[in-house]
């Protein structure tokens, strides 16, 4: 059957109205159909963990195995299953995009969820518009004030990044020796003879160490790294490469920041929130400050994605996962 010929647009008028049209009902087919995907490709990975819920730590497998197969990253995937869990039932609606039901997901309360959910179509939200509604209801569960309210948002005070250079290092002065020191408590020896200086900096890059004159302070303690396991929002086990085979396994928390406790929504909120940046991310690049008074490496942490690089702990601001803070009672660091 042949297709009806489209009708010519006679004046420029009539064809930026034609365009726009044709262009605005193309995009919204092509949202509701990301929407009708997402949810049902949660809905089956969801019912599938269900059926299989005795099976101890298969869930967290299926990601994994999935991610290989499918070459969908894992958070894609644990988007789409947390989208099921949130909205067993979705009615397509003109107003809302997978972008919105991304951001709805992380309300932890399903009343407030759904009250969010019907003001969005109501209003029209944007997902920037919605996201503004979310964040402060996910910094009043980290313990932000109550008098926060959607009406009156005061977007959250960013940290200043602090992001050195892989491999720079001190030199010091050891038992009448010279050595880098690489942080962690591990140093290495350099060759008397090469003409470093205490209080200098070097470049270590395998078995090769150089100079580094133009090197700061602001250079020091950066590392790639692994991470084992995110313990909380704000809490990880990570190795530490201070060497392409020197490593160190460590306990870091995410430096200036508090998320809300594991056992509450809004920790396990935060926790997903990691774990799912941790899934797409292609590298981890951490720096460590060590504060004297509890002893313990605090950390800005820094991933590597296909859009670029994103610093966790803003993220985690930025969402309403956390809220600043400045000193940290030895409680937290159970």
């Amino acid at each position: 059957m042949a297709r009806p010929a489209l009708a010519v647009p006679q004046t420029y008028a009539a064809l930026r109205r034609a365009v726009e049209v044709t262009v605005f009902v193309g995009r919204q087919k092509i949202e509701d159909a990301w929407v009708r995907t997402y949810h049902e490709t949660g809905r089956l990975i969801h019912e599938h963990i269900l059926l299989n819920k005795d099976r101890a730590g298969y869930g967290a497998k299926v990601f994994d195995k999935l991610a290989a197969d499918t070459g969908i990253s894992k958070r894609t995937l644990h988007e789409c299953a947390q989208f099921a869990r949130c909205f067993p039932i979705v009615r397509i609606s003109a107003q809302l995009t997978r972008s919105h039901y991304i951001v709805l997901c992380q309300v932890a309360d399903p009343d407030q969820r759904q009250q969010l959910l019907l003001q969005a179509v109501k209003h029209n939200w944007t997902v920037a518009e919605l996201v503004e509604r979310v964040r402060p209801l996910n910094a009043a569960l980290a313990g932000a004030s109550a008098s926060d309210a959607p009406a009156n948002i005061v977007p959250p005070r960013l940290l200043t990044p602090r992001r050195g250079t892989p491999g720079i290092c001190r030199v010091l002065e050891a038992r009448d020796r010279l050595v880098a020191d690489m942080g962690f408590a591990f140093c290495r020896n350099l060759p008397a003879a090469a003409g470093f200086k205490a209080g200098g900096f070097v470049r270590v890059a395998g078995d090769k160490i150089s100079p580094a004159p133009d090197a700061t302070k602001a250079d020091l303690f950066t590392y790639p790294a692994e991470v084992l396991k995110v313990v909380d929002g704000d809490t990880l086990w990570v190795e530490v490469y201070l060497l392409p085979d020197h490593w160190v396994r460590q306990k870091l928390r995410l430096r200036d920041l508090d998320c809300p406790e594991l056992a509450t929504a809004a920790g396990k909120s935060a926790k997903r929130f990691v774990e799912s940046l941790f899934a797409e991310a292609r590298g981890v690049t951490i720096c460590t400050t060590k504060p004297d008074k509890y002893d313990r490496y605090l950390a800005d942490v820094f991933l590597t994605t296909t859009a670029g690089e994103v610093y966790l702990n803003n993220e985690l601001l930025k969402t309403g996962h956390a809220v600043r803070k400045g000193d940290y009672a030895p409680t937290d660091w159970d």
